[in-house]
């Protein structure tokens, strides 16, 4: 098929110019597949993660998405696939990468080449049957079988699982044929299967996908589905379909909330517990806190949990590192107030929920509110100034980091970090705290009140910083947030987009803020610059954009 041949080519091109030129080249001609390459969106697993977390199973496993989250949290990962090109390609990025830990295995699910008790987690990624065996349920049962006999008794079998009629518009479809075809029916055809398998099976939503697992809950729990249905459109909100369905989703009922979702959700999670339910990462939260209705939002270097008291108000927000539990961790507080707001050296967190809904970038007075909480933040936070010696060492390190990376061979950083030095050695900025991650979905807007909530404080923070790389990011985020970023970066960059006066609002209350004239193009290629190392160091291809974005800014 053009997909086999695709992967194929992709596969010649890794042999030539390495991985992450060739994954680049290829995400050029098809942006589609680019959730194919983010460990983000291997996530599927990690509610079921307890304290035995020794070896796990993959099966289906694409292109190494869900290996490479899991490789955080297993001591041995065996990676399963029945296509050569796929295995021969996760293999490149692997070692890309620098991981491991994970065994590429040949094979097809239906006879397994391991010894029975064997894995503490199987992650099933879509059920795949041989062409010529023909499907039914016997042979699906069977090879589920064959999977349980591998599964260890305190194991857990995460199975992810596309709805037979679910919404089109939030499905992902792979579209190789080769020698096998996905399995797909309805959320009781899938349960019946695993009630008849003898296991203890935990069904939860999932969305948009199983394969980009960006926000999931319980089938069972009303309190959290109703409160996620009422912000639907916020929660997924570049896409107009999303506001549509959205507007319908608010007017259901109890019993209606369940039936739609059953019906009509992209892709279904059914966690299946061999014997023993052990204790999971999730059981330790609602035991340690106190609250049983959650909702799970996996981001890029954190997983996160909304707990909602039992009238679905959001109250707490827990802060989960993807990395291995031994489940006797301490859930620690944290209050952000300056000069504490960077999180504690702890693998879960727990903190206030904040009101409000993610800034709209093309809303005057959103951009203006926010421009007015940060230049705020900045003059109450502000110490030294950033010295010339504090430039050339931020420079040195992120110089050092371009040197090694691929995709920047062709592109005339050095002369770009100089001009950024120039531009700012004389310019006597004062240092000031520093979110790091400063774009609109970390903005919260609580209209009511028109106050300006901040959230995700991480590793990015710093207590005296750089004071434009937060008005820089923001700026970046807004000139290309959309389906297209590049074509969206180009048309504001151009003064031709939507969100055109958005970026004037944000320049001219820098300049107002500093007293200073600035060049906004200098500044934007080093924050670029920087940002792609950050996106390197995390482990996926998200830099490839803004190498793009760069050339746009020659």
């Amino acid at each position: 098929t053009n997909t086999n041949q695709k992967f194929s080519e992709l596969l010649h091109n890794i042999n030539s110019h390495g991985y992450s030129d060739a994954v680049k080249e290829f995400l050029e001609n098809d942006r589609e597949s680019e959730y194919r390459f983010n460990k983000k969106e291997g996530a599927i697993a990690f509610r079921a993660i307890n304290k035995n977390s020794t070896r796990c199973l993959v099966l289906n496993s694409d292109l190494g998405n869900i290996p490479e989250n899991l490789s955080q949290m297993f001591d041995e990962i065996y990676s399963l696939e029945s296509d050569n090109d796929k295995l021969l390609i996760q293999k490149s990025r692997f070692q890309e990468n620098k991981i491991d830990n994970v065994v590429l295995v040949r094979s097809i699910p239906n006879s397994l080449p391991f010894p029975d008790n064997h894995f503490d987690l199987i992650v099933l990624n879509g059920i795949k049957i041989k062409k010529q065996d023909g499907i039914s349920k016997e042979k699906i049962l069977k090879s589920l079988n064959e999977i349980k006999r591998v599964l260890n008794t305190n194991g857990c079998l995460c199975a992810g699982l596309q709805n037979k009629r679910g919404l089109k518009a939030l499905q992902k479809k792979t579209e190789e044929e080769m020698d096998y075809e996905d399995y797909l029916d309805v959320f009781d055809v899938y349960n019946s299967l695993f009630d008849s398998l003898g296991v203890k099976v935990e069904p939860y939503w999932v969305l948009p996908s199983h394969n980009e697992p960006h926000y999931s809950g319980k089938i069972v729990d009303d309190v959290s589905l109703k409160w996620f249905f009422q912000n639907f459109d916020k929660k997924l909100r570049v896409d107009t379909k999303y506001k549509i369905a959205g507007m319908f989703l608010k007017l259901l009922n109890k019993s209606t909330r369940k039936s739609v979702l059953e019906n009509f959700c992209s892709s279904f999670v059914f966690y299946c517990y061999k014997d023993q339910h052990p204790k999971t990462i999730e059981n330790m939260i609602i035991e340690k806190t106190g609250f049983k209705n959650l909702i799970q939002n996996v981001r890029l270097t954190k997983v996160l949990y909304f707990l909602l008291d039992n009238n679905g108000n959001p109250k707490k927000v827990v802060s989960c590192e993807p990395t291995k539990y031994d489940l006797t961790e301490r859930i620690s507080t944290v209050n952000r107030i300056f000069p504490n707001m960077k999180n504690p050296d702890e693998k879960i967190i727990i903190e206030e929920w904040l009101s409000g809904t993610a800034l709209d970038r093309l809303d005057d007075n959103d951009v203006k509110l926010t421009m007015k909480w940060l230049t705020d933040f900045q003059t109450s936070t502000m110490s030294e100034v950033l010295s010339i010696q504090d430039i050339e060492k931020e420079i040195t390190s992120v110089k050092k980091d371009l040197d090694s990376i691929e995709a920047m061979n062709n592109l005339p950083y050095d002369i770009w970090l100089n001009e950024y030095k120039e531009e700012l050695k004389d310019k006597k900025l004062k240092k000031t705290a520093v979110h790091g991650d400063f774009q609109i979905r970390n903005i919260l807007i609580d209209h009511e009140k028109s106050v300006v909530n901040v959230i995700d404080w991480d590793w990015r923070y710093q207590e005296k910083g750089n004071p434009i790389y937060d008005f820089m990011w923001l700026a970046t985020n807004v000139m290309m947030l959309s389906n297209n970023p590049k074509e969206e970066y180009y048309s504001n960059y151009t003064k031709t987009g939507k969100a055109t006066k958005s970026i004037e609002i944000i320049k001219d209350a820098m300049e107002k803020h500093f007293k200073v004239n600035l060049d906004f193009k200098k500044l934007q290629r080093f924050m670029l610059l920087r940002f792609i190392t950050i996106r390197v160091k995390q482990g996926d291809d998200g830099h490839l954009l803004y190498v793009d974005i760069l050339k746009i800014l020659f």
